[in-house]
């Protein structure tokens, strides 16, 4: 097997590692004033003007 195809299966091997640990990291989530946990207390943004 030469360099090329064991870099090349190198970098598929860690792509997939960190496709797998992706799971096990939870995404950040922002908190306002309580809004925002579900559907029915949204929260609202004011531009201005």
């Amino acid at each position: 097997m030469d360099k090329y195809a064991k870099t090349i299966l190198t970098v598929i091997a860690a792509a997939l590692v960190v496709i797998a640990l992706q799971n096990f990291i939870t995404p950040a989530q922002a908190v306002g004033n309580g809004c925002g946990y579900n559907m029915y207390n949204p929260c609202y943004v004011k531009l201005a003007p």
